[in-house]
């Protein structure tokens, strides 16, 4: 025994510095990230690898309904799960939340507090469940569960583990959160600010949310990254900010502009790198507002940028902003009807546009006049 007793030592020691070696590596791979389902899925993969179980689910308190709901677990489909409310009187989960408590079920269809119903409609046999709060000081959110230890029952060891995991598990998921909803609010407050411009000249009105939509959808159809997306959404919406600085008089003038206030027109895009270039996190988006009068050929303006020097989100918007705007009515014409409309889009590739967005535009509009049109004309000079 006395020879045995040091090796014993020895290996729960190296356990113990194994089990902090990895929760320090699961908080700093927490801290790469703000994306809340990220942090989600980082959370249930670490701790199903370290207690050594089939599944895991985190549960989140909705104060409004009074009730806990999935935010992630691998169990079964996520969409599905997040649909149904656990109660806090009659579960284990909710057991948990309100008494603040870990708790370890080795026979869970025997314990009285388990919900069959949510099991039921969750799709999963859960046999044994270690399930501990998740908590910033003394403030409960939520719930981590690790369900189903592959080999024998769930231990104090195990506890302290998911314990650690679900400290560092709440401050993560919290600021997570935060930044969500900062986000959320940042794109109504940029959404407020088109529908803003679009009221201001009622003959576009409309005109930035529509312009959007089909922008991101000739992005996602030519492959541009989600995080691209993200950017060229906001340029989309913020266009025509710059016109914020042109007088009533010209922007609302039903003839022609003289050639004094077509020049004052034109600043617009320059109106709008002045504004927006200060906030730095709109500086990603700039490449729409400022750049999206450049043509292909270099006739554009304002700096006469000349083919693949344009920004490709300019070049993507470009064509959706012309479709949208020969498309709608004006004081001074009647909205273009779609073959017309196709028909210009065609004769400016290489002009106005880049001649291979141009085809992959038509793709995603996929009226029937186009393939007509498109097989009679070469898209590749």
């Amino acid at each position: 025994m006395l020879e045995q007793t040091p090796l014993s030592v020895t290996d729960s020691l190296q356990r113990m510095l194994q089990r902090m070696e990895r929760l320090m590596e699961i908080n700093i791979t927490l801290n790469s990230t703000l994306a809340l389902n990220q942090v989600l899925d980082l959370i249930m993969a670490k701790a199903i690898e370290m207690l050594e179980c089939e599944a895991g689910s985190i549960l989140l308190y909705n104060k409004e309904k009074g009730c806990l709901y999935f935010s992630a677990s691998t169990t079964s489909d996520s969409k599905n799960l997040a649909e149904i409310p656990v109660p806090l009187t009659d579960s284990l989960a909710g057991a948990i939340f309100s008494k603040n408590i870990p708790l370890v079920v080795n026979n869970v269809e025997n314990d009285v507090r388990h919900n069959s119903s949510v099991a039921a409609q969750a799709n999963f046999h859960t046999r044994s469940l270690l399930g501990v709060p998740m908590r910033i000081q003394n403030r409960v959110m939520g719930v981590l569960e690790a369900l189903n230890k592959r080999e024998g029952a769930f231990t104090e060891e195990d506890v302290k583990i998911l314990t650690a995991i679900a400290s560092q598990a709440a401050v993560a998921i919290e600021n997570a959160q935060l930044v969500e909803a900062l986000q959320e609010s940042y794109e109504s407050t940029l959404e407020g600010w088109a529908a803003a411009l679009d009221l201001r000249d009622k003959e576009t009105e409309g005109h930035s949310q529509r312009v959007t939509v089909l922008t991101l959808q000739l992005a996602q159809e030519i492959g541009v990254g989600q995080e691209a997306l993200t950017y060229l959404r906001q340029g989309a919406l913020l266009h025509d900010i710059g016109k914020m600085a042109v007088p009533d008089k010209i922007l609302h003038k039903n003839g022609p502009l003289t050639e004094r206030e077509k020049a004052v027109m034109r600043q617009h895009p320059v109106n709008a790198y002045n504004m927006l270039y200060p906030i730095a996190y709109l500086r990603p988006a700039l490449d729409i507002p400022y750049c999206h009068h450049e043509k292909w050929d270099g006739s554009g303006y304002p700096r006469g940028l000349k083919g693949e020097d344009i920004p490709l989100p300019a070049r993507i918007f470009t064509i959706i902003d012309v479709w949208d705007a020969l498309r709608s009515n004006r004081p001074y014409r009647k909205a273009w009807s779609e073959k017309k409309t196709i028909a210009y889009i065609l004769e400016e590739a290489g002009k106005s546009f880049e001649p291979g967005l141009v085809k992959s535009f038509l793709d995603v509009i996929q009226p029937a006049p186009a393939k007509h049109v498109l097989a009679s004309k070469n898209l590749a000079h």
